[in-house]
C-alpha cells in the first residue's frame, strides 16, 4: 500500500522524484532515511527523519495544526558543524519519546515557518536542509538525495528483488495481477525470444521457462536487447542459461532448459498456460500446435517473412494466436514445414528493431487474452506490413456477445 500512496500523491512522489528515500509505516508514519547530519564528534552520519501521515481517504493532508509543524528524528542529538547543539530543531532539554512499536525512540523536532507547510515536500525538503546543510559545512557531498533502490515491501510474495514502482504509479496494479499465475514458456531465445523474454521478465508472471540450446555468438549480441561485453561471449554460452542469469538480478522464477523441443519432450510444453514460440519454420511446430491445443496452453508464434526489393528489405512480420476452439487458421498463419531456400532473415540477423517489434505484438496478444489490454476485435493474426507500414488484423473473432 505504501508504494501505491506515494505514487498517488504529487508531493510524495516528487520527493522520490528528486532522490529521498520513502517509507511508511502502519500507514501513520512518513520516513525519509539516509538524512545527513553532525554527531556530537563532529563526525557526519545518516539517519531517519520521521512525520506523522495523514490520509484524507488515499490523498495525503497535512495533520492538524497542533502539530502542522512536528517532525522526529531517529539519530543521535544533532549538532551544527561548529561543534554548538542544533537548538534550531530541538531544545536543549529534549529526551526521547516513542511514537510506535514499529519504530525506535525518536526527539521530536519543531520548525514552524511564517506561513506553515504547503504539503510534505515543503515540510520534509525544509528539515532536511536544516540537518544536512550543517553535514555540507564538514562533508561538501553529504545529501538525503541518494535515489536509493526501493525494496519489495508491498508485495511480500513479488517476483522481483526490489519493488515494482512502474506498475504502481501507472495504476494498473490490477492489471498486473491478472499475469501472476501464468506458467509462461518460450521456444527460442533469439532474436525474438530474446525480446520476448525481455518484456515478460518485466510483469509479475511466476515462472518462465526458456527452451534453447544454441550457443550465444557475436552475432547474437546485435540483435538481443541491451548491451554485451566481450567476455560474457567468450566460450559461446548457452542461450537459454546466459539469458536466465542475466534477468536473475532483477526476479526469480526464470528457469532454463538447455534443449531444444523435438518429439521426445515436445509434451512438456502441455504443461504450460502460454508458450512462445519464437523459431523459424520447422515440422515440429505442428506438433507444438497439438499439444498445446490438447493442454488448454495458449501458443503465440512469432514470425516474419523479408525479402530484398530495389536494394531494401520488404516483408511482413506477423504475431499469432491460437486456441483450442480457435486454430482452423494454422494451415494459413503457421510455417510448419520451413523454407528450404534462406530469406533475407536467415541471411542477415542484424534486424533487432524487426526482431523487438515482433515480440511486441506477441507479448501485446498475450496481454490482451489475459485481460490486460482491451480486445474488442479479438483477432488471432496482426501482420506488420513494412511497405507501408501498416498493421492487418484477420481472422477476427470480433467482440463477445
Amino acid at each position: 500500500m505504501s508504494r501505491a500512496l506515494i505514487a498517488r500523491n504529487r508531493d510524495l512522489r516528487r520527493l522520490e522524484d528528486e532522490g529521498y528515500t520513502l517509507r511508511i509505516v502502519d500507514e501513520a508514519y512518513l520516513l525519509i532515511d539516509n538524512v545527513p547530519y553532525v554527531t556530537v564528534n563532529g563526525e557526519v552520519q545518516e539517519s531517519a527523519l520521521i512525520l506523522h501521515l495523514t490520509l484524507s481517504g488515499e490523498e495525503t493532508v497535512l495533520p492538524a495544526d497542533h502539530i502542522a509543524h512536528i517532525a522526529y528524528w531517529v539519530g543521535e542529538f544533532p549538532y551544527e558543524a561548529n561543534g554548538e547543539k542544533l537548538l534550531a530543531l530541538i531544545k536543549g532539554d529534549a529526551k526521547r519519546m516513542s511514537l510506535s512499536d514499529s519504530l525506535p525512540t525518536v526527539y521530536e523536532l519543531s520548525a514552524k515557518p511564517d506561513y506553515g507547510y504547503s504539503d510534505y515536500y515543503h515540510k520534509v525538503s525544509t528539515y532536511v536542509e536544516i540537518l544536512s546543510r550543517e553535514a555540507r559545512l564538514i562533508s561538501p557531498d553529504s545529501t538525503a538525495q541518494q535515489w536509493k533502490v526501493v525494496p519489495k515491501e508491498d508485495e511480500p510474495d513479488s517476483v522481483f528483488h526490489f519493488a515494482d514502482t512502474a506498475t504502481v504509479r501507472q495504476n494498473t496494479v490490477d492489471l498486473a495481477r491478472k499475469l501472476r499465475n501464468d506458467r509462461v514458456a518460450i521456444v527460442g531465445v533469439g532474436g525474438t525470444g530474446s525480446y520476448v523474454l525481455d518484456l515478460v521478465a518485466k510483469t509479475w508472471v511466476r515462472e518462465i521457462h526458456l527452451f534453447d540450446d544454441d550457443p550465444f555468438l557475436q552475432h547474437n549480441a546485435f540483435r538481443s536487447p541491451g548491451s554485451f561485453s566481450r567476455s560474457e561471449l567468450e566460450g559461446g554460452p548457452v542461450k537459454s542459461i546466459f539469458h536466465a542469469e542475466r534477468y536473475s538480478g532483477m526476479r526469480t522464477g526464470i528457469i532454463p532448459h538447455n534443449t531444444r523441443i523435438d518429439e521426445a519432450n515436445v509434451r512438456e510444453l502441455g504443461a504450460f498456460d502460454t508458450v512462445f514460440l519464437c523459431m523459424d519454420g520447422h515440422r515440429i511446430k505442428a506438433q507444438i500446435l497439438e499439444t498445446c491445443m490438447d493442454h488448454n496452453t495458449l501458443l503465440i508464434d512469432a514470425g516474419m517473412g523479408l525479402y530484398r526489393v530495389n536494394g531494401s528489405i520488404a516483408g511482413i512480420i506477423r504475431a499469432t494466436a491460437f486456441y483450442p476452439e480457435h486454430n482452423g487458421h494454422a494451415a494459413d498463419c503457421l510455417d510448419m514445414a520451413g523454407d528450404a531456400v534462406p530469406g533475407e532473415y536467415e541471411r542477415n540477423a542484424q534486424l533487432a528493431e524487426l526482431n523487438a517489434l515482433n515480440a511486441t505484438l506477441a507479448v501485446i496478444k498475450w496481454k490482451k487474452v489475459r485481460g490486460f489490454y482491451c480486445d474488442l476485435e479479438r483477432e488471432l493474426n496482426c501482420e506488420y506490413v513494412i511497405d507501408g507500414n501498416k498493421l492487418i488484423n484477420s481472422y477476427r473473432l470480433g467482440t463477445p456477445s
